[in-house]
């Protein structure tokens, strides 16, 4: 038996980890279920941003944005428009709040768990074939009803370990997360290297489905594969500021820290003047190469 939430025509299971509508399971990446989690719990309740942070990511030090993207993402999913506030509800400077109406479910009848992979899929009916061979064997009481915890524990476990069990890929449901890194510059261009790092990580910030590391420690190498490894990022900007005379070069690099190798880069000339324009063109070229696909 395991308690779910339904409102309007969703379902939320906390054990299975999903977001279903009229059956259907919903992607939702894992920060994004988990910021859901919370609002359910305190749902009619104001939840500050700064709980909401500590609840979804706990120890680590992230940026507001990033809590924005998953209250956008959940609003997406519940096909709210622009200025409907049917499901969660802003309070500016202060947090957010679950409206509407919500039912605790108690799952005691049949449970279909199907566990897909890339080439099969698995049906188990959990309560309504393999129970009753339990009941068969144990009491009832104390050694069946632990009997049922064993094997719920069991069928959570494969679910989450079938695509090992099955031979096929492990795919991670989170978000790419990415790091800038400060250009390399001579002393008198820092201003500008540390102002196209800020730019970059600022848009970045803006765009859904990206989680950006905060700046809140420096790598102890400027090797990007090591410092990338060190601040637990999939990719990483980086690049140099070069200057002859009034003319600027910025030479940006990205990195897939995972597999080890350079998937973009692009080298950019501009007068000392345009500063700005120059930050601007920069993270325009770096966020269409994050939107394209690679292979």
């Amino acid at each position: 038996m395991r308690v779910v939430y339904e409102f309007s025509n969703f379902r939320v299971d906390p054990v299975m980890r999903q977001l279903s509508s009229g059956g259907a399971a919903m992607p939702l990446t894992a920060k994004a279920f988990e910021t859901l989690l919370v609002l359910l719990s305190n749902r009619g309740e104001l939840v500050s941003k700064g709980d909401l942070l500590d609840a979804v990511w706990h120890d680590t030090a992230v940026e507001e944005n990033n809590l924005t993207q998953q209250i956008a993402t959940l609003r997406r999913a519940f096909g709210e428009r622009a200025g409907e506030h049917k499901f969660i509800v802003t309070v500016p400077g202060r947090g957010y709040s679950f409206v509407a109406p919500v039912n605790e479910v108690e799952l005691t009848g049949a449970e279909i768990v199907t566990i897909e992979t890339t080439d099969s899929s698995i049906t188990l009916d959990v309560f309504g074939d393999f129970l009753p061979t339990l009941r068969n064997r144990f009491d009832t009481g104390v050694g069946f009803g632990s009997a049922i915890a064993a094997a719920y524990i069991a069928i959570v476990c494969f679910v989450g370990l079938s695509p090992i069990l099955l031979g096929g890929p492990v795919v991670s449901n989170s978000r790419p997360t990415y790091a800038v890194l400060t250009f390399r510059s001579s002393t008198e261009d820092t201003a500008l290297g540390t102002g196209i790092r800020d730019t970059l990580r600022a848009r970045l910030g803006s765009v859904e489905d990206v989680e950006v590391r905060p700046n809140r420690s420096l790598p102890s190498s400027d090797d990007v594969l090591i410092a990338g490894k060190e601040l637990n990022a999939d990719v990483v900007l980086t690049g140099s500021v070069q200057r002859v005379d009034e003319r600027v070069r910025v030479v940006v690099e990205m990195v897939d820290i995972n597999r080890e190798r350079l998937v973009w880069a692009n080298t950019f000339d501009q007068n000392r003047a345009e500063y700005f324009e120059l930050q601007d063109a920069i993270a325009k070229e770096a966020l269409r190469a994050i939107a394209a696909p690679r292979s």
